[in-house]
């Protein structure tokens, strides 16, 4: 085989070699956001899902106080269990929401309001100091 069809084979094999790599790369990459978007919709729902929950709890315990106006028992270790229940949900709620913050890549300058990354220092648009 002639000396030069051997190296731009050489050259093709390597650059094929290379852009195989950098193809595994990028799948990773996409598999790894697509990880993080399931992650970021499954907590919201869970965040939707236990508002909900609160609401039938909190249906629940006006139900209770309005038997008690109308002259009926009100069981109130059941008021309290329901009263536990949504300050529970409530903290559940509330870490959601601090690991849905945490994963946030920009912030908001509360000058200009526009979107900054969450590293920078100064407001790209204004030069407002963001915290």
């Amino acid at each position: 085989m002639d000396e030069k069809v051997r190296e731009l084979l050489e050259k093709a094999k390597l650059t094929a070699g290379l852009a195989a790599d950098g193809a595994v790369k990028a799948a990773g990459a996409v598999s790894q956001k697509g990880t993080q978007l399931v992650e970021k919709t499954k907590r919201s729902f869970q965040v939707f899902d236990l508002n909900n929950e609160v609401e039938l709890l909190m249906r629940e315990i006006g139900r209770m106080i309005y038997l008690t106006h109308t002259g009926a028992e009100t069981d109130e270790a059941a008021l309290e269990e329901k009263l536990a229940q949504i300050d529970e949900k409530y903290a559940q709620i509330a870490e959601l929401k601090a690991a849905q913050e945490a994963e946030k890549t920009t912030t908001v300058c509360p000058v200009c309001g526009k979107a900054c990354d969450k590293n920078d220092l100064y407001c790209r648009i204004c030069g407002e100091k963001l915290q």
